[in-house]
């Protein structure tokens, strides 16, 4: 298809990818919240895995096309610029295949603990366990920090008075989700 082969193409499957794992992950903390034994869900069901397949293509694709996007510039541009100038970049931003990758990483060390039990230890036993979680909700937040405001510049539906709104957004709800989701250690170890 035409519209994957696009730069633009892969951005918008990107960014509408990434956003629908950003609403996972804010149900993924309502449900921590609300059911605390939300690990048990029976495996059965057609929406269940529906959306295991929804999130399961959307890492994909959005893993896929961050790292082509990424080489493609590389091989574009192999020197270093003689000067660089950062205008708007952020250290979230420039980060953001970096933060990608340790977040994949601990999804599926996430996975392979809670969901298959291959992994041993919880956050609630050991203090390595609650720091690789802390470490892995710190990387979640930068990659989030940039990522959400991201979209919306993505989809062309900013202007210069609702970006500065958009990236205030976009960063609260970062922080939100971060408080959230260590408060969840913090209680459990307590």
């Amino acid at each position: 298809m035409l519209f994957f082969r696009n730069t633009v193409g892969r951005k918008i499957v990107i960014a509408v990818t990434g956003q629908l794992m950003v609403v996972f992950v804010v149900f993924h903390l309502l449900g921590n919240y609300f059911n605390p034994y939300s690990i048990n869900l029976p495996d059965s069901g057609v929406l269940l895995w529906m959306m295991r397949a929804v999130m399961l293509i959307s890492f994909f694709l959005h893993t896929f096309f961050s790292i082509q996007g990424e080489l493609e510039n590389r091989r574009a541009k192999p020197e270093a610029y003689a000067v660089k100038k950062n205008l708007r970049a952020t250290f979230a931003g420039k980060t953001m295949l970096w933060t990608g990758l340790l977040i994949a990483a601990y999804i599926i060390y996430h996975v392979l603990q809670v969901k298959f039990l291959i992994l041993e230890g919880s956050f609630q036993e050991g203090y390595v366990v609650a720091a690789v979680y802390v470490a892995a909700l710190a990387t979640l937040f930068l990659h989030l920090y940039h990522g959400i405001a991201g979209f919306f510049q993505t989809m062309g539906w900013n202007s210069e008075r609702a970006l500065p709104v958009i990236e205030k957004i976009g960063k609260g709800l970062a922080v939100v989700l971060l408080a959230g989701y260590i408060s969840i250690i913090i209680f459990n170890r307590i």
